[in-house]
């Protein structure tokens, strides 16, 4: 069984006394400061082969008291044989507490794991490793390329290099700008699955079947979704999921493009082909759950060129607001949306001339 502290939120100072994370010990233990790690960790847990070594997970929001950190390292990490702490900011941000993992490391004879959060190197931070440079830079090479698959990969190669087990696993694979979420357990979407390439090769291939007729077109238009690379790697997408039931129960082929940033020109020629591709028809309509905007607020005139993606698809933009506060909050408040989304969502977007819609999911 695998266990995922994962409190929203995490330890707020001005109104929260001492926080104990309450969880029994697991043989790896992972403590990250990325929501999206904890994410993609949970997706990964149920792919993983019977009997795996179990896992137990903590963001480190939960553990910015030492007193929280010692109560922690007892009842927890204690009984684990493998520690991974993914750290943003440098060892700074977490001082006190990467020096009680290298003291239980070294008088418990456990794998110590440390590593950067983001996809910048840090010799000094990862040097605090007990373990082979070469082994924690590959840990690090499939967390950095996320991503259900290398999570799943990277937890077998460090169970066989830490814990003796014989997995077969795969080396890290990297995920590109753009690509196709591959969506096709539903009935509509044939034609997308037949021009899905899975090795993410731009631009897409031509459907197999031809293209639609013009009597086949209005009914079964096809509807562009534009979401972000980073819930893709997480495994965060039954917003994105569900979106695409919705439209094929309305007999709409749904096209779903995930993006690392609209802004990148690069990204934006891919998206033109599969959007609009010069041998097949267009889609109708974009559902864009992206935030922030193409266009700068300046003088009228001067957002042309920045506006150019939008105005050469010349189709409805409709803004799908993914909030990012939570039901709760959606539920009790009188304002609706948080100012951070409506200035990310709402007031932006507006700059670009999409036509704003509603929430349609919020984070947990």
């Amino acid at each position: 069984m695998h266990r995922l502290a994962a409190t929203p939120g995490g330890w707020t100072p001005d109104s929260d006394g001492v926080i104990f994370v309450e969880q029994s010990p697991g043989a790896i233990a992972i403590l990250t400061a990325a929501d999206t790690d904890i994410q993609c960790l949970a997706a990964a847990v149920a792919h993983l082969p019977e009997n795996f070594p179990s896992i137990r997970a903590v963001h480190l929001l939960n553990l910015q008291q030492p007193l929280t950190i010692d109560d922690y390292a007892e009842k927890v990490l204690a009984q684990a044989k493998v520690i991974i702490l993914r750290l943003l900011g440098g060892r700074a941000y977490w001082s006190y507490g990467l020096e009680i993992l290298k003291e239980l490391a070294e008088n418990q004879q456990k794998a110590l794991f440390v590593l950067p959060g983001d996809d910048r190197p840090d010799p000094e931070l990862m040097s605090h490793s007990n373990v082979t440079l070469s082994t924690v830079h590959q840990v690090w090479q499939y967390f950095t390329e996320g991503g259900v698959g290398n999570w799943i990969n990277g937890l077998q190669y460090i169970t066989n290099s830490c814990l003796k087990t014989d997995y077969q696993f795969l080396p890290p694979q990297t995920v590109p700008k753009v690509g196709v979420y591959p969506f096709f357990s539903v009935a509509g979407s044939a034609e997308l699955k037949d021009s899905y390439n899975p090795d993410f090769v731009m631009p897409p291939k031509s459907p197999k079947s031809g293209e639609l007729s013009t009597a086949s077109q209005n009914k079964h238009s096809k509807i562009g979704i534009l979401f972000y690379r980073s819930h893709y790697l997480a495994g965060n997408t039954l917003p994105i999921d569900s979106l695409c039931q919705a439209l094929t129960e309305k007999k709409l082929i749904p096209v779903p493009i995930f993006v690392s940033s609209v802004r990148d020109l690069e990204v934006q020629e891919a998206l033109l082909a599969y959007f609009k591709p010069s041998d097949n028809a267009p889609i109708q309509l974009l559902l864009n759950t992206t935030s922030f905007s193409l266009a700068k607020i300046q003088i009228e005139g001067e957002n042309e060129e920045e506006l150019q993606l939008w105005k050469t698809l010349d189709i409805p933009v409709f803004q799908v607001i993914l909030s990012g506060g939570t039901l709760e909050q959606w539920e009790n408040s009188f304002s609706g949306l948080s100012p951070r989304d409506v200035a990310m969502n709402v007031a932006l977007p507006e700059v670009d001339g999409r036509i704003i819609t509603r929430a349609i999911s919020f984070k947990a």
